[in-house]
């Protein structure tokens, strides 16, 4: 038989409209919209984690306003063998912040920038100040280190005068010391102990038109670490037990 002889069948009107009465395959646009928003995952961990915000270490925990620590000591340490270690929970992703909150602290302790180490994001240690966003870091957390920083050089500059029974209106700080009659280094003066003083009260700062370290060129902060790959990034983090999270986005 020549198919050509039979007439077109011609299909029922309603049959162009019909949708299929099953689906065998799941695309992502059937199954967000039987989901409706989305999907959420949980996963839970024990609430000992130590990444949890905000650790602080047994740091104390008397908060000013933003309800961050008031106390010297959450903020900045001084070692016994001189190193400044700087506490925030700002997090270095590029725009040279760890160098330009190194300044701040330089040029209100009048310490040299070698001598300054900041511990940045470390969830266990650093104050809690809402994170990195928005750009707030530079007219945010370079003010307030710049703040804690003055209190701590005014709080060495107490303890000289009483460690080296001089007037305190002779003493000097420069470059990591105090000089009056006698000479201290910030780390002869605090001997590992943490400064205990709040930070309440606003400091003398020091005027911009007076700065020598902040607001001027100075090398990257571990410049060389980063471009030797010396330098480790959240990435290059491993802990026992450690888990990762991945957003899935429709």
């Amino acid at each position: 038989m020549n198919t050509s002889d039979l007439d077109p069948i011609e299909l029922e009107r309603y049959e162009l409209r019909e949708q299929p009465h099953y689906r065998f395959k799941l695309d992502r646009r059937r199954f967000f919209k039987v989901l409706g928003c989305g999907m959420v995952v949980l996963l839970l961990v024990d609430n000992t984690a130590p990444a949890q915000e905000s650790g602080g270490g047994g740091r104390p925990r008397g908060r000013g306003q933003g309800g961050r620590p008031t106390e010297i000591g959450a903020w900045l340490h001084i070692g016994e063998d001189g190193t400044i270690t700087v506490f925030t929970g700002k997090t270095e992703v590029g725009q040279n912040i760890r160098t330009s909150l190194t300044q701040a602290v330089a040029e209100e302790l009048h310490a040299p920038v070698s001598s300054i180490k900041m511990v940045m994001a470390d969830t266990e240690l650093v104050p809690y100040d809402a994170g990195t966003f928005g750009s707030r870091t530079t007219p945010d957390m370079f003010a307030q280190l710049r703040q804690i920083s003055a209190a701590a050089r005014e709080a060495l500059l107490d303890l000289a005068a009483e460690q080296m029974q001089e007037g305190r209106a002779s003493l000097k700080v420069e470059d990591g010391k105090v000089i009056g009659k006698q000479t201290k280094t910030f780390a002869d003066l605090t001997k590992g102990q943490k400064l205990v003083r709040k930070a309440t009260e606003k400091p003398s700062l020091t005027s911009a038109r007076e700065w020598k370290v902040a607001g001027t060129s100075v090398p990257k902060v571990d410049g060389r670490a980063l471009v030797t790959g010396k330098h480790a990034f959240s990435s290059d983090i491993h802990r026992p037990g450690m888990l990762h999270g991945k957003v899935l986005r429709p």
